[in-house]
């Protein structure tokens, strides 16, 4: 007969803020507003989480959101620290404990994750800052497919194909970010704001609204992420000048940033005779020399052109409120359609 007061086979569930806890613990991150936020988004967002390996998902997903919204980078360590934790998950017969994914074949993933391990060692501190703040998103992918054999977005990928994966997204990464899957992106902006109320955040959040309604904070994010890597400057900073221009410079900002890749390919390729041909290829129409000098030039500046309206440099000149130099640059960006086409008032046809 069973002993009632033998408690050595009960299953000891933990609660989700000690299992948060732990798994910080693990990656040595003490910040005490990124384990608040993660708890957050936990209560708000992932509260009727039925089974382990969801949880486990679920708290990987808080922790990556939590960082995001509080601009934390992850460092090569912790990022593999996430990768092995991530591999690994959450046991409940062993009181919540982080450990091996049961029942899986566990050769196949330890060879795998070795070798994404390896990589991230190897190159992680010479990726460029859009790779680097796709990585973790990337690491969450990879522990979705080791624990439910499908990444965030329901791929399916075999346990023989998970290094080529990581390969192959790592890859596509570089010229665009990773998001989460939409409903985690629209559900963590608001997980944070109760304990704000500080005025001047308050007057941060009155402007941000009015130039978002088009742009989610996942786009704000993907925004000062290319920026970042255009300009070379911190992110952090970048965000307060994207508060400060004009609706209609943040609007052409936000569209130069959505073809990010094109300026990255275009970049490339000026000054060589696949410069015109691709352009033309693009658009679907010819371009006069004239239209192709006017895109040339704008390719060539585009870093200048970004930092002289993030910094309010492009002074009005004339009775028409024009500086000639800026209109004539975002004329070639408009000529290749990297921004949309505002008419203005004034404008000569």
């Amino acid at each position: 007969m069973a002993n009632n007061n033998n408690n050595s086979n009960e299953i000891i569930i933990p609660s989700v803020e000690e299992l948060l806890n732990r798994a910080f613990e693990e990656l040595r991150i003490s910040e005490i507003k990124i384990r608040k936020d993660a708890l957050g988004i936990m209560k708000k967002v992932f509260d009727n989480t039925a089974n382990p390996t969801d949880l486990w998902l679920d708290i990987m997903k808080a922790i990556v959101m939590s960082c995001e919204t509080n601009h934390y980078s992850f460092s090569k360590s912790e990022l593999c620290d996430f990768l092995t934790i991530g591999a690994k998950g959450l046991d409940f017969s062993k009181e919540g404990q982080i450990s091996n994914a049961g029942g899986q074949p566990t050769r196949l993933i330890d060879d795998a994750i070795l070798s994404i391990y390896r990589d991230i060692m190897e190159n992680y501190d010479n990726s460029n800052e859009t790779l680097k703040s796709n990585y973790p998103k990337l690491v969450l992918n990879i522990a979705s497919i080791v624990h439910k054999g499908t990444d965030l977005n329901g791929e399916r990928v075999g346990f023989y194909g998970l290094e080529r994966y990581y390969q192959r997204n790592k890859s596509s990464a570089v010229d665009k970010i990773l998001s989460l899957p939409v409903i985690l992106d629209n559900q963590s902006h608001s997980i944070t704001k109760e304990d704000d109320s500080v005025p001047e955040k308050e007057r941060t959040e009155i402007i941000h609204k009015s130039k978002s309604e088009s742009h989610t904070k996942a786009h704000r994010k993907e925004m000062t992420n290319s920026l970042s890597v255009l300009t070379q400057r911190k992110k952090k900073e970048l965000d307060e000048l994207l508060m400060k221009i004009p609706d209609q410079d943040y609007k052409k900002i936000a569209d130069l940033c959505i073809n990010y890749s094109k300026l990255q390919k275009y970049s490339k390729l000026v000054g060589t005779k696949e410069f015109s041909p691709e352009i033309e290829r693009e658009l679907g129409r010819k371009l006069t020399d004239r239209q192709l000098q006017h895109a040339t030039i704008s390719i060539r500046k585009v870093k200048i052109y970004i930092e002289n309206v993030l910094d309010g440099k492009f002074l009005p000149h004339g009775s028409h409120g024009i500086n000639h130099v800026k209109h004539n640059l975002e004329y070639g960006y408009q000529l290749m359609g990297l921004i949309k086409y505002r008419r203005r008032k004034h404008e000569p046809t």
